[in-house]
This record gives C-alpha cells, structure tokens and sequence, in this order.
C-alpha cells in the first residue's frame, strides 16, 4: 500500500467502495431477509462483466461508495480533490482544465476582477513543483481605467510570500472587508520556481494579464467573503445519483469537507457509507500530520444522502469532530483508516484498515456495537485483526459484506495495486471475524487498479438475486485516474 502527497491533495491508501442494495425498508431492528429463488444457484466466487467508466480522469474520484436504492436509483459517494476554506467566489469556472503556469526574473501575472459584494480576502493559489526556496510579492489595487494606469496608483496592500508552500493560495486581507467595486492584483518579483495555477475558459467579468498584455484562460484566485485562514485541505467527499445503473450520473456536489482548526482539517477521505435507524453514517480517514500519515477514523451522520452531516464529537453527534478509532503506533506509517460497515442482526460490524509498518503490512481489523444504540461510536467493542494481507504483494484495504444467500461474510481488496498485474482477492467467513481466502479475481479488470469495493444493500448485504456492481479507480499517472463500473454475474 502506498502513501503519497500530490499538488491537489493527498491520497492515502484505497477509499472503500461500499455498493448497497436495498430492496426493502430496513432498519437495525426490523430487518426483513431477502427471498431467494430456490431454482436458482449462486456461485461464491461473482465472474466480472465488462466494465465502463463513471469517471474518466483528470484528477479523481476514488473511493466510490455506493448505496443502490430499492427504487433503482444508485446514491454514490467518493473522495475528490480537496479544496481551501472559507466562502468563496472563484474568479475562474470549476470545471475547466487547469494548468501550472511558471513564472521567470521579472515576469509578473495579474487579475482585474469585479467584486459584487464585500470581502475579506483575496486569494491566488500559486505552485513551486515541491520546493522550499520560492517566493513571490502578491500586491492590490483599485481598479482605474486601464492596467497601466492602475499599477501606477499606490497599491492598497502588498505582501512579500518567501519560501511560500507547494499550491499555497497567497491572500491579502482586511479584517473589515473590501468593499464593492473593481480590484487588479499582480504577481511580481518571482524567485525559485515560482508559479501560478490558471485555469482554460472565459469567466464573465475577469480580465488576465501577463507582464500587462492581456491573455487568454483565468488565473486561479477567489474572494473570501468571510474571515477564515484559507488554508488548504487535501481531500473532500464528492457525492452523485444515477438513474440507470450508473451508465449516466449527476453532477458532483461537495457534501462533507475537513472543518477548520480541527483534527480532521487537513482531509476527509475513504467514504464508507452504510444506513440504518433512519441515519446515513458515512465513515472517513483523516490525519493531523502533514505527511499524510498517523491517520484516524471518523464518523459523521444525516438523514439526508446529500447531507448536511453531523460528526462524531467523542461523546454525541455535532460539533468538534473526534476520532471512533485512534491510531497509537508509529506516526510513520498510515495508521487506521478506510471503514466499511455491516449491520447483521443488530450489531454492527465497523472494519477498518490498520498500517503500522508499511505497504506490506496491512490488516482489516474489527470493531462491533449494538446497531441499536444511537451513540454506538461510545460503546464500539475491539475484536481484533480479521484479515492478514501480509503474504500478498501490494494488497490494499477490505471491502466487507454479507451475502445472504451463502449466510457468509465476503471480502475484496486489490493486489499488486497501482501495476499492470493487479487483480482482486476474494475471502469469505462464516461469523465475521475468522476469514479465508478463497479466490483472485483477474478476468475483465483494467491494469493499474486500486480502491476497489462491490455493492449490497444499505446495510452492507448481497442479494444475489439483483444485480450487483464492482468498483475501482485504476490508471498509471499518479492521481490521474478512471473510475471503472462492472456489472457482476452470480449466478453459476
């Protein structure tokens, strides 16, 4: 298993995919068992279908999990690149392409924007290629009738950036906003390898400027409208509904980010998303140190797939989130992280990757509690590791669930993760906590495949009798990944 930062953000090992299908209300307490046709025979092993993509790169959206409805439509979620905080008006549209533009000596890059309503920040995310030795000077000003004529006025503000971070978005703040009216602000004095992120497209209302020449596309820069750090965070969760078994989706919406000056600030990634008692409870790994490793699991809850979501706090629901499970070994390494969950006659099985020594050292260990109780992450029992990966090459995190037809539980993770010879190793177990391996799935799949994860019902189980789904993000560039979808066939 790897671990790797990227100028969008940071990944850490595999999100879990958890794919539910429900075919009938079920809460924790009422659950109502799936009628099997007798006729049919279901093999234990499901044979791959060819696959599309659901997402065709770019950056990514890893990670996927996804609950299949009872009315057919499929609710996912994934980890995207992250973003920074405070609200904000993009001077640049969202979707377009980005580029890292490097600036040399004497050249200078600049904005003229127009502000509709006041602000306390402006904001340009400036990258140095991961070095420590870049600086840049990010100066103000009022607008007056052309560029010229507007670097020629006292600037309202400037600000020498030295040894700025990689992707570091370089602001200039007033306490008591700026008001409405026409801004320019100009990049100078480049030292290192300094640069600024631009982005392809038209924007209404901006005009962009290399050394005072104006050029195509926007720079990538944003007014804060409130008082916030601005700092950065790696990973967000993207969320997205189908309505045709997931040849076609909604556009994303961003329904759960990092909260400022907390412990989870920096991330909120690996979505594993289960429902019951009238909750979704959306499991995640986030960390307090930079290097992306030392993680811990989180909780949030809603009502709503969409959000908004209430995080575990350490002692109810909302608030300050805290981890449900502390990683307490080693910082270097990944820590605990990835969950997935099972409700199976009212006790939930919450499973989760544990990394105290590297990509060869990765287990599933389990945690359980009472689906009953409202405030389970209190009350969660350790039953320790379930599943050791530590014979196989490169093995990444589990996906767990519980086909009723075989009354067992089932595990997938990948293998080789990230070459051209991964596949997906397939264990099983009849109580949840003593697993086998029993198969490698390698028929159909792309290469360079990771984060893989299948689908079930809301509360993590098969009905073989519908149709069921595998999911992945696979690609050679790193961070630059398809999404790929397939169909499973579990019939015999």
């Amino acid at each position: 298993m790897e671990i790797g930062k990227i100028k969008l953000g940071k990944l850490l090992m595999a999100g879990i995919t958890i794919v539910f299908l429900v075919a009938c209300k079920n809460d924790s307490s009422s659950a109502k068992v799936p009628v099997l046709n007798p006729a049919t025979k279901y093999s234990n092993v499901p044979g791959v279908n060819i696959s599309w993509d659901i997402y065709t790169g770019g950056v990514y959206r890893y990670g996927p999990s996804i609950i299949l409805n009872s009315d057919g439509s499929i609710d996912a979620w994934f980890a995207a690149p992250g973003d920074t905080f405070g609200d904000k008006v993009k001077n640049f549209n969202e979707q377009d392409n980005e580029l890292a533009i490097g600036l040399a000596n004497s050249v200078t890059a600049a904005q003229k924007f127009s502000a509709t309503v006041p602000f306390y920040a402006i904001q340009v995310a400036c990258p140095n290629w991961n070095t420590t030795n870049s600086s840049l000077t990010l100066s103000f000003y009022h607008w007056k009738s052309d560029y010229s004529s507007t670097i020629a006025n006292p600037a309202i503000a400037t600000v020498s950036f030295n040894n700025y971070k990689d992707n570091e978005g370089l602001s200039i703040t007033n306490e008591n906003k700026f008001p409405v009216g026409d801004y320019l602000w100009v990049l100078s004095n480049p030292a290192g390898t300094a640069g600024v992120w631009k982005k392809t497209g038209v924007k209404s209302g901006v005009t962009n400027f290399l050394n005072g020449e104006i050029v195509t596309g926007n720079y990538s820069a944003w007014m804060l409208l409130s008082k916030s750090a601005g700092s950065g965070y790696w990973d967000q969760i993207a969320y997205r509904r189908s309505l045709d078994n997931g040849t076609t989706w909604s556009e994303d919406l961003m329904v759960l980010k990092p909260t400022e000056y907390t412990r989870d600030q920096l991330s909120v990634c690996d979505p594993g998303v289960a429902k019951w008692g009238g909750f979704y409870y959306l499991g995640y790994t986030s960390t307090e140190d930079n290097r992306g490793t030392n993680n811990h699991v989180y909780v949030c809850r809603s009502s709503s797939a969409a959000g908004p979501w209430e995080k575990w706090n350490g002692t109810g629901w909302g608030g300050t989130p805290q981890p449900v499970i502390t990683y307490n070994e080693s910082p270097d390494f990944f820590g605990a992280g990835e969950p997935c969950m099972v409700v199976k006659n009212d006790t939930l099985f919450f499973y989760y990757s544990w990394n105290s020594g590297g990509s060869t050292n990765t287990t599933t260990r389990l945690a359980t509690a009472s689906a009953k109780d409202t405030n389970w992450p209190l009350n969660l029992n350790y039953r320790g590791t379930v599943i050791n990966k530590s014979g196989i090459t490169a093995a990444d995190h589990c996906d767990v669930k519980y086909r009723d037809d075989l009354k067992k539980f089932q595990a997938i993770h990948t293998a080789s993760r990230m070459t051209s010879a991964s596949y997906i190793v397939l264990w099983e177990s009849a109580d949840g906590i003593n697993f086998t391996k029993i198969a490698e799935i390698r028929d159909k799949l792309n290469p360079f495949l990771h984060n893989c994860g299948w689908s079930g019902d809301e509360t993590g189980h098969i009905n073989p009798e519908k149709e069921q789904y595998i999911s992945y993000s696979y690609g050679s560039k790193w961070a630059n990944w398809k999404t790929a979808w397939h169909p499973l066939n579990l019939k015999q």
